[in-house]
């Protein structure tokens, strides 16, 4: 019986490893398919029609909607068809004006704007440091020290299949992106004018924020 049993393990061995072998191709077969699939990164409406697949259709949708928008408000914009963006003038603080700009670019709608048009090297680390507070508290945008132009930008990005799908979006961006910038803008003015503590400056903004909130009607 017991050699009987010793008889049998060199079988079994081998089906255990073709067992194996098989499990394996099974496991790459289904891999490679969960890589070919390309899903958005946002909820798909459940709407007939609410998905364009096609990328030129994508660029199209957007870029139509982003001038709709621009022309529906009225803005002071001007249209740059052959690089795929539009700048628009706002009022980024009560005595400043500047230009907003919005790029379509590698599948990207992005909101550009600067909030510091040049500094002096001797700045630089503390204009990081700034920076990098502000980007530990934002959920919407990134603030970018560009030490090859000497400037500073508040901008933000997201997926033109995004718009596509939600144009609604487009201005609910633009606003959300204006208003996040007069916060940015008023924090670098105020270092380059008073040379306080980055954390300071950022202090003072959390507590106008508080009494924005305290005092919506102010």
């Amino acid at each position: 019986m017991e050699n009987g049993a010793y008889a049998l393990l060199p079988l079994l061995g081998v089906l255990a490893l073709i067992s194996r072998v098989r499990e394996n191709r099974r496991k790459n077969k289904s891999e490679s398919k969960l890589e070919e699939i390309r899903t958005p990164s946002f909820q798909i409406p459940e709407k007939i029609g609410g998905v364009i697949l096609d990328e030129t259709q994508q660029l199209e949708c957007v870029w139509n909607e982003l001038i709709k928008v621009h022309k529906e408000s009225n803005w002071r914009f001007g249209i740059y068809e052959s690089e795929n963006y539009v700048e628009t003038t706002f009022a980024i603080s009560e005595e400043m004006q500047t230009t907003y700009r919005y790029l379509i670019y590698e599948q990207n709608l992005h909101f550009d704007v600067r909030v510091l048009d040049s500094f002096t090297t001797d700045l630089t680390t503390d204009l990081f440091v700034l920076a990098s507070h502000f980007n530990n508290l934002l959920m919407f945008g990134k603030v970018v020290v560009d030490v090859n132009r000497g400037n500073v930008l508040f901008s933000y990005q997201n997926e033109v299949s995004l718009y596509s799908v939600f144009p609604e979006k487009i201005d609910h961006h633009i606003s959300r992106h204006f208003h996040i910038s007069r916060d940015v803008y008023w924090a670098f003015q105020k270092y380059l004018t008073e040379r306080e503590e980055p954390v300071i400056i950022i202090g003072e903004l959390l507590n106008m924020q508080r009494m924005r909130q305290e005092n919506p009607n102010d």
